[in-house]
């Protein structure tokens, strides 16, 4: 019934843990002290002690086991679990007139833990804590018992503690700076990373994914098809009449229409619920100067030309830049099993081919015809056939 626990929660849990080694190791030492009767605390308030330590830290570990913790500001408790450590070692300081300077030590060892979340001013906040509460526990012994405290011993032992306690303080913002800095450049290095990964998978003008990312995205998705015996289908799509386009208005004029064809067929594709642009093997980008293609698995010829046909007619209503409208002619071709990504490919430019041929402004499909003897079918014969608008164009 326990949650599990994502990798910071089993961070925050082996912490603790280590916490409780430390806890157990202290307990053990004032139990021995006063066995052999060098603490001053009754048979009763033992067990009371003890309780205690064991209830504060049920608590801790409730909170992390539970997700609790992540509603805090601080999920790891680490103000928190200081807290009721320099606490208990107030206790054990208070209850050790001769050991006082021994269990000093755990003042020590805890704020160490200190480095696992605090940062440069909740070092030196909780030392400052530690130190006022050493101040504390020594000013109570005076008020109830001032001859068993030695007053210049004690100052010796506040300024050693005081000094002790800064430098760890010191000692710890410095390793979480560095931490913060490791952190930071991690940080960085996976954003760099990232933008390299893209850089190598998008087309610097269109940001859509280029060529060679798209070559390897179709070779998966044959490898899946051959192996499952799914489908998928291929969509050239090329501007009518580009060259004109970049002859009248410039080229950068002719940047920005491809920018924004490629904005709109994103768009366009994602509407259609056939494609999922963000899943791997799905994809839609720029094969070269003005022809894009788009991969479409899962998908038969006629939703490929179903799909290619609202993206003609979406671009055909589009008024681009400075007044600019353009067409668009597609060939779309489905894989068929055995054959090369090249075949498929060259299915699909051919169809591209009778489109422009036929007029431009429409989409068109070619289906291979298989001879009866399978053992031949890599002979393949492409057959033109014309899908969508006619125009005069």
């Amino acid at each position: 019934m326990l949650p599990t626990l994502d990798a910071k929660q089993a961070l925050r849990l082996r912490r603790f843990k280590m916490a409780m080694v430390s806890y157990a190791m202290w307990v053990a030492l004032a139990l021995f002290a006063f066995l052999t009767g060098k603490m001053d605390v009754s048979q009763q308030v033992v067990p009371v002690i003890l309780g205690g330590i064991v209830l504060t830290n049920l608590y801790f570990y409730v909170m992390i086991r539970s997700g609790l913790n992540k509603r805090l500001t601080d999920p790891s408790m680490t103000v928190q679990q200081l807290v009721i450590a320099f606490s208990w070692a107030m206790v054990l300081m208070l209850s050790s007139d001769e050991l006082r300077g021994a269990m000093m030590m755990v003042y020590v060892v805890t704020l160490m833990f200190g480095i696992f979340g605090l940062r440069r001013r909740g070092f030196y906040l909780m030392s400052a804590f530690a130190i006022a509460g050493y101040l504390g526990v020594v000013g109570a012994e005076y008020a109830f018992f001032p001859d068993r405290v030695d007053v210049s011993r004690e100052i010796i032992m506040a300024m050693v503690l005081t000094a002790s306690v800064v430098w760890c303080a010191w000692f710890g913002s410095y390793v979480a700076g560095l931490k913060e800095s490791l952190r930071q450049s991690n940080t960085e290095l996976r954003e760099a990373v990232s933008n390299a990964s893209r850089m190598a998978t998008r087309d610097h003008l269109t940001q859509s994914f280029n060529r060679r990312y798209m070559m390897e995205c179709l070779s998966r998705e044959k490898d899946r098809a051959d192996k499952s015996g799914s489908i998928f289908a291929v969509c050239i799509f090329d501007l009518d009449h580009f060259k004109a386009l970049n002859d009248r208005y410039g080229h950068l004029v002719g940047d920005e229409v491809l920018s924004a064809f490629a904005y709109l067929a994103r768009q366009e594709l994602r509407a259609t619920d056939v494609i999922d642009l963000d899943s791997e093997g799905r994809c839609f980008g720029r094969f070269g100067g003005e022809e894009f293609m788009c991969l479409l698995p899962s998908t038969s010829e006629a939703g490929a030309i179903k799909c290619a046909e609202r993206l003609r007619q979406a671009t055909e209503e589009k008024v681009f830049r400075g007044g600019v409208q353009m067409t668009l002619s597609a060939g779309v071709a489905e894989y068929v099993a055995g054959e090369s990504v090249a075949d498929t490919l060259r299915r699909a430019d051919e169809a591209l081919y009778f489109a422009k041929q036929s007029g431009r402004n429409r989409v068109a499909s070619a289906k291979p015809e298989l001879p009866e003897d399978k053992e031949t079918a890599k002979d393949v014969v492409v057959k033109g056939n014309f899908s969508g608008k006619r125009t005069s164009r």
